[in-house]
């Protein structure tokens, strides 16, 4: 019998292990393990945070456009001749009027001498008949002849003067000589092209503009430009007029803004991303725009929680800026949000916070 006992313990041990059983020291080592322990199972990802905050959003229309000058002309004779002197050069600043180019004149001086002499010959006879008749040795008739060949002849002597004046060549408003087209020597006809002058502080930008945004284009509208060849220099202008028609064929009409140049660093031609800003909110919830997920039409954030826990929030936006979002709902200023490394994130994740220092 005690062999026969002996073989159903050892039976019954067998079984007890197939169907699963344990020590009880492992039972006890599972209740007495460290919650923390799970947590070192967790992977560690790597993210930039940066704070939500107070400021202004503002609502712009981009686009791009090209400088031109609202002063700019071909400077041209008025007369013809030879050019005897040049008195500017290319890039040299003028003023309204100044001579940049003399002509010979010999024939319009020649002009005016004799148109004087005819002038002041009537004007003598003129004057000595008002004396004669008082006298009575001359008539009324004879004193309105004379009265009327003095005025012509003035008139004679006046377009003389005119003449010899074009021989000058002026420059028509205060701006910068920016090419000449003619050399001393040259015999040139009227209407001969000798001058470029354009004036850089009235630099305008054109822009086109879809319809749909008709009803919120009007004049005063802040404008700012950002040029590709002055790196980090923000540019500033003002609508002066919008166009009172759409172009059918492309479905857009036209703003002018007047550019800010007071720096006089720019020029004509300059190509520059605009932006015309038609609305803007103070004192509201802004965002880095790096922090937002987008899923469909949803968008979302991840905020940092006390022990380095994330919460997927979501949230509404309003204007979108260059750099940042506002938000409409969602979120509250002074919040920390993750902005690099997102997207890796799930909300049970361990993360580990090593923002850049722009400072190092």
């Amino acid at each position: 019998m005690s062999v026969m006992r002996f073989y159903f313990v050892i039976s019954a041990m067998l079984l007890l292990s197939a169907c699963g059983g344990r020590p009880a020291s492992d039972a006890n080592d599972q209740a007495n393990k460290d919650p923390q322990d799970d947590d070192k199972d967790k992977v560690v990802i790597n993210v930039e945070t940066a704070q939500s905050y107070l400021g202004n959003s503002v609502a712009t229309f981009r686009s791009t456009a090209i400088l031109e000058a609202d002063k700019a002309a071909e400077v041209t004779t008025k007369t013809s001749g030879i050019i005897l002197d040049i008195l500017v050069e290319e890039g040299e600043l003028v003023e309204q009027d100044q001579v940049l180019l003399v002509l010979e004149s010999d024939d319009q001086e020649l002009a005016v001498k004799s148109a004087k002499a005819n002038y002041d010959k009537s004007l003598n006879n003129f004057n000595r008949a008002e004396q004669l008749i008082e006298k009575g040795l001359t008539n009324r008739e004879q004193i309105d002849n004379l009265k009327f060949e003095t005025r012509s002849l003035k008139a004679a002597l006046d377009q003389a003067k005119m003449n010899l004046s074009h021989t000058q060549v002026k420059a028509p408003f205060a701006g910068t000589v920016v090419k000449r087209h003619v050399k001393i020597g040259n015999l040139i006809q009227n209407a001969t092209s000798v001058f470029e002058v354009v004036d850089f502080n009235s630099l305008q930008a054109k822009i086109d503009v879809p319809e749909h945004h008709w009803s919120i284009m009007r004049a005063g509208l802040d404008v700012t430009f950002d040029f590709d060849a002055l790196a980090n220099q923000m540019v500033t202008g003002k609508i002066i007029r919008v166009s009172p028609v759409i172009d059918s064929s492309s479905g857009t009409f036209q703003v002018t803004v007047a550019v800010d140049n007071s720096a006089q660093n720019l020029r004509p031609g300059l190509f520059a991303k605009a932006n015309i800003i038609f609305d803007q909110r103070d004192e509201v919830v802004l965002v880095d725009k790096d922090a937002i997920i987008r899923e469909d039409e949803l968008s979302f954030v991840y905020t940092l929680l006390e022990d380095n826990e994330l919460k997927k929030q979501a949230v509404t936006l309003g204007y979108e800026m260059p750099d940042s979002f506002e938000i409409v709902s969602g979120l509250e200023a002074g919040q920390t949000v993750v902005t690099t490394g997102k997207n890796n994130l799930t909300p049970d994740v361990k993360v580990n916070v090593v923002n850049y220092d722009a400072s190092l």
